[in-house]
């Protein structure tokens, strides 16, 4: 006999696991494939005409201040203070027994890093001279770890605390935007990121997240009623004395 099951329905049995893991694959092929388009459009020494007018710009204007800033949100969006921040919030979902959100948020942070990792090694765009450095740097170039890791993790974050705190959403959402932002342009002021590196790592961070999200949700929201469980409504009870009266015959 033939299935008579939907493509929804047929879709919605198959593991969420699995699902996760093959977009983690398509997210990280597109960046990829993002990294070697980009490489038809470069110079000599890995920028693009863009890339290069950004940097130059933002070396004309440092100033002590804005060194000091950058640096410090460079920090910020490294795994130095993200993964300790992270790691309580996992804590305190646990002894709140919130297992589902802690396991989205696990699954957010440690993918943003698995996307960045394998693009780097598979696309290996050098970074800018380090004669343009300011703090110290390591691997390739594209994309940007901090952009990639800063945009998944801080939004992921501000979900959360949306859990807790509802009415503090929009700022909670506000605030990761920001962070997110700032840590982007922290990598290319202090010289060890191309523009585009920053903007490729803040789509894959943001494209990952959505994954994530989106399979948060609950499948009985969707889920159709079950037909075995499903029951007509009883028939309706005759008014007493209904039947002797349909059976008595008129005079």
């Amino acid at each position: 006999m033939a299935s008579t099951r939907t493509p929804a329905e047929r879709a919605r049995r198959i593991p969420p696991l699995l699902v996760s893991v093959a977009w983690l694959i398509l997210i990280t092929a597109g960046v990829v494939a993002a990294g070697h388009l980009l490489a038809l459009a470069e110079r000599p020494g890995g920028s693009t005409s863009v890339d290069w007018t950004i940097t130059r710009w933002a070396v004309a204007h440092r100033t002590g201040a804005l060194t000091t800033v950058a640096r410090g949100l460079s920090v910020v969006g490294s795994q130095v203070v993200l993964t300790p921040l992270v790691a309580v919030t996992l804590l305190a979902l646990a002894a709140g027994r919130s297992w589902a959100v802690a396991a989205r948020l696990a699954a957010t942070w440690a993918g943003a890093i698995v996307i960045y990792n394998l693009a780097k090694g598979l696309v290996g765009r050098p970074r800018p001279p380090m004669e343009l450095w300011l703090t110290h740097a390591s691997g390739k170039s594209f994309p940007s770890g901090h952009a990639t890791q800063s945009a998944a993790t801080f939004a992921a974050l501000a979900l959360v605390i949306a859990l807790w705190a509802p009415r503090t959403r929009v700022l909670g959402a506000v605030i990761a935007f920001v962070l997110a932002a700032a840590v982007g342009w922290s990598r290319v002021y202090l010289g060890v990121h191309w523009a585009t590196d920053v903007g490729a790592g803040w789509l894959a961070g943001a494209a990952w997240l959505t994954v994530v999200a989106l399979s948060s949700r609950p499948a009985a929201a969707v889920r159709p009623p079950d037909r075995r469980t499903a029951r007509c409504p009883p028939p309706p009870t005759p008014a007493a004395g209904s039947d002797r009266a349909a059976a008595t015959p008129p005079r």
